[in-house]
């Protein structure tokens, strides 16, 4: 299960993305929550921050794709909701070559929050995350 996190946590952290309502470009905090059998406790909640580009902004399911091509997943398919997205992916683990699903939803709740809610299934394994992601400042770079 270690493997599926990094993937995991990039896939939600570009799932902000939506045309119906802008996103702000800058810093992101996410708390993602994961909930899996076995997961030790102290794993089940990461914290993070992620700077959003104001291309990726621009353009969010050209920055979702490119991320899954990075994550060696497929070409999937990304729907715009009246509050963000949802989605589906078919992913081949790092290291292997188990098949893992990926499925997630976003809402945007205004320009600076959105959440996420995404199930993974692949290996004989399912983890479920659901994160809160607030726009923090802009980015240092």
């Amino acid at each position: 299960m270690k493997t599926a996190l990094p993937l995991i946590l990039s896939l939600g952290l570009l799932s902000p993305f939506s045309h119906a309502i802008e996103l702000t470009p800058g810093k992101w905090a996410i708390t993602v929550e994961m909930n899996a059998p076995g997961m030790p406790e102290n794993m089940r909640t990461q914290v993070q921050q992620d700077c959003v580009t104001a291309e990726e902004a621009a353009n969010p399911e050209d920055a979702m794709r490119e991320s899954w091509k990075e994550d060696n997943c497929d070409t999937g398919d990304i729907r715009t909701t009246d509050n963000g997205l949802e989605w589906e992916a078919e992913c081949t683990m790092p290291g292997s070559n188990a098949k893992t699903r990926i499925t997630g939803k976003m809402v945007m709740h205004n320009s600076k929050h959105y959440s996420t809610d995404i199930t993974v299934k692949g290996n004989h394994h399912s983890m479920k995350t659901h994160s809160e992601a607030k726009w923090v400042g802009a980015c240092n770079e």
